[in-house]
Parts: structure tokens; C-alpha cells; sequence
């Protein structure tokens, strides 16, 4: 079997890497096992803490509310490093979930992207993330619909944006203006405090170390474990969390932009932003949702936020809200995309140039970064 595996899956490491990191295996096993189950063990017991505490609550319990529209947003970044420049792209995309109404107008595109060859200077995957969070907010504004899910957490956001805006003087100008403009004339903050008061934005993280019900709820925990995980454990189907206030950053007590954002309306609409983990299925591990106190504070439209996310779940393949689920791996895509434009640029330029050969050498690609928001 072993055989079998390096000369696929592990083609282009050593024999004997393959064996010790196959060797590896088993133990790694055990040792998540033994993590495992001393969690299972305690489901009970903290599952009844939570009880005791009101922690836990029932969809079933909120208004029947009618089915909402609902949109899912997510983007990404590419680049490209070539000999003599940097091949750098952005882009976000909005996927509708399984309603659609046709009362409702949306022009196309649904899309944003940008892509161009930038001189090698200073490091431009900070920049180019704040471009891609300015697409998706700029989406997340214009998308008509009753819910608007975002991938990624709303701390993830301001990061992102505080560490491009930061960085903007280090950059080529070709990168530098196209974040300079939306940031200097405030239409890129004003569209970020326009989400975070909304009813109808909810942030949905895949991953974040915070725990609220730990640092703001009090549950007690013999071991360390995230949010998501320790909410899988104690709510059942169609249960959610008492809403919790977001867990201030660890580094400092407020969220900070460049001027001229306004910082202080900034951390007060981030004081207002609760969370809430929810279960919609047996089949489905806890969402960690960030939600504005508009949304919150009112049942009809928490129990519209959480109808619109149940449905759409329709399959055990699809382990988070299917519109995030689709643009997720839309926006993956990219890297293939830039590399087709990579090859269409060195062949154009190749037909026009009169030195071939060190036309594509300065065109070389040594090196391929990408990401995308929503950990944090």
C-alpha cells in the first residue's frame, strides 16, 4: 500500500519521507482520538452547563418566518511572481442561494476582478487583500436581497483593510490607486459601517480561536477548545446560542482604520455586533455567525436570518450555507484563471518581440501566492 501511494499521491517526495510520514500516522491517530473522546465524554456535562447557564435555544421558538432571498459573498487573490514583474489579480464573486424571485432586479455582473502586471516592489499581498475585501463589500451594498452572508469573520475586514491602507506607500502605484481612490474619498468605510449596522449582513467565519461562551458566558472547560467546536458539542438540531457580544481583539481593546476613517463609530458598531452559533442539522457542525444587534435584538429577523440559512442546507455535501459553499469554490478558481492570463501575456509579447528567448525569461513564474478572508 505504501508503494502504492508514493508513486501517486507523493510523487515528488523521497521514499523514505513517504514511509516516516506514513509512520507518522498512526500515532497522530491515536493522539486525536484520545481528544476526541475526552470530548464526547463531556458532552453531557456541558451540554447541562449550558442549559443552566440559558445559553441554549430553539429555533422552533421564534416566529415562522417566510422564506428570504439570500446571497453569499467570498473573494480571493493571486500573484503571480514573474522574473521581471509581479502578475497580480483580485476578485470577488456574489452566488444567489436556492430562492429566486423574479420580482427582484439585480443587473449583472455579479462580479468584481482586477487584474495587472506590477512592478516588483515592497509586498503587495496586503494591498491586493484590502482590494479583494473592498469588491466584496462593494457587492455585499449593491446585492438586493433579504440576507447577505459574508465569508469570513467582520474582524477579518478591518484587519485586512487596516493592514493594505497601512501599506499602500510601500507598493507600486498601478496596486497603490486602485485602493488609494475608494479609501481617500470614505466610499470603502462608509460601505463598511453600512454593513455592520445592517439587518440583513451576517458574517459566517469557517474558523476562529475565539470562544465567547467561554469569555463572555463563563462556561468552564477542563481543556482549551474553540467556539464552533465546543457549540457542536452541546446544541442539538435546530438549536442556537443565546447571542453573545463579540470578544474584543486579544492585541488591543479597539479596532483601528487609517484616517479618515472614523474609529470611533467603527468600535462602536463593533460593540454592538453579537454572535451566535447555530445548528441547523444533525448532519452539519455548529455556524459561527456575527450578526449587527438590529439583527439580534429582534426576533422576526433572527428568525428570518437563521429560516434562510436552513435552507439552505439541502445535502450532507454541502457543509456550509450553499451560496458560500458555491462562491468558495468560484473564487479558488482564480489562480487557474491568472494562469491562462500569465500564458496569453507571454505569447503576445513573444510574437511582437525581436529577443525571444530573453522576453520569456523575464516572463518566468518562480513562485505563486493566493488567499482569501475568513478566519479570523
Amino acid at each position: 500500500m505504501v508503494d502504492t501511494l508514493s508513486s501517486t499521491c507523493f510523487a515528488d517526495l523521497p521514499d523514505a519521507l513517504v514511509h516516516e510520514l506514513l509512520h507518522c500516522a498512526t500515532s497522530v491517530a491515536d493522539g486525536v482520538q484520545q481528544r476526541v473522546n475526552a470530548l464526547r465524554s463531556l458532552q453531557s456535562q456541558l451540554r447541562h452547563q449550558a442549559r443552566s447557564l440559558g445559553l441554549i435555544r430553539r429555533k422552533a421558538d421564534l416566529d415562522v418566518a417566510p422564506e428570504p432571498s439570500v446571497v453569499g459573498i467570498d473573494g480571493s487573490y493571486q500573484i503571480h511572481r514573474l522574473t521581471a514583474l509581479d502578475l497580480c489579480a483580485a476578485a470577488a464573486v456574489a452566488v444567489e442561494g436556492t430562492v429566486k424571485e423574479a420580482r427582484r432586479y439585480w443587473p449583472e455582473p455579479h462580479h468584481r476582478i482586477w487584474v495587472d502586471g506590477v512592478p516588483h516592489q515592497g509586498q503587495p499581498a496586503g494591498v491586493l487583500r484590502a482590494v479583494m475585501v473592498g469588491m466584496e463589500l462593494e457587492l455585499a451594498a449593491e446585492a438586493p436581497h433579504d440576507l447577505v452572508l459574508l465569508d469570513g469573520s467582520f474582524a477579518s475586514l478591518i484587519i485586512y483593510l487596516n493592514q493594505g491602507v497601512t501599506q499602500i506607500e510601500q507598493v507600486a502605484p498601478q496596486l497603490a490607486n486602485v485602493l488609494e481612490k475608494h479609501w481617500q474619498d470614505g466610499s470603502l468605510f462608509n460601505s463598511l459601517l453600512i454593513l455592520l449596522s445592517s439587518n440583513r449582513t451576517v458574517a459566517v467565519p469557517k474558523f476562529t480561536s475565539k470562544n465567547e461562551l467561554v469569555s463572555q458566558a463563563k462556561m468552564s472547560l477542563p481543556q482549551g477548545v474553540d467556539g464552533k467546536t465546543l457549540a457542536t458539542l452541546i446544541l442539538e438540531p435546530g438549536e442556537y446560542t443565546q447571542p453573545l457580544a463579540l470578544a474584543k481583539p486579544e492585541s488591543r481593546e479597539d479596532y483601528h482604520l487609517p484616517p479618515p476613517a472614523d474609529n470611533t463609530k467603527l468600535n462602536l458598531l463593533m460593540d454592538k455586533i453579537h454572535v451566535i452559533y447555530f445548528r441547523p442539522y444533525g448532519w452539519t457542525a455548529a455556524l459561527r455567525l456575527e450578526v449587527p444587534s438590529v439583527i439580534s435584538n429582534s426576533p422576526t429577523r433572527l428568525s428570518i436570518v437563521l429560516e434562510g440559512i436552513t435552507r439552505q442546507f439541502f445535502s450532507p455535501a454541502v457543509f456550509e450555507p450553499y451560496p458560500l459553499f458555491l462562491a468558495d469554490r468560484m473564487v479558488k478558481s482564480l489562480g487557474a484563471g491568472v494562469q491562462v492570463v500569465e500564458q496569453s501575456v507571454a505569447q503576445h509579447i513573444a510574437k511582437a518581440s525581436i529577443d525571444v528567448e530573453t522576453t520569456l525569461l523575464f516572463l518566468q513564474n518562480y513562485r505563486t501566492e493566493g488567499g482569501r478572508g475568513g478566519t479570523i
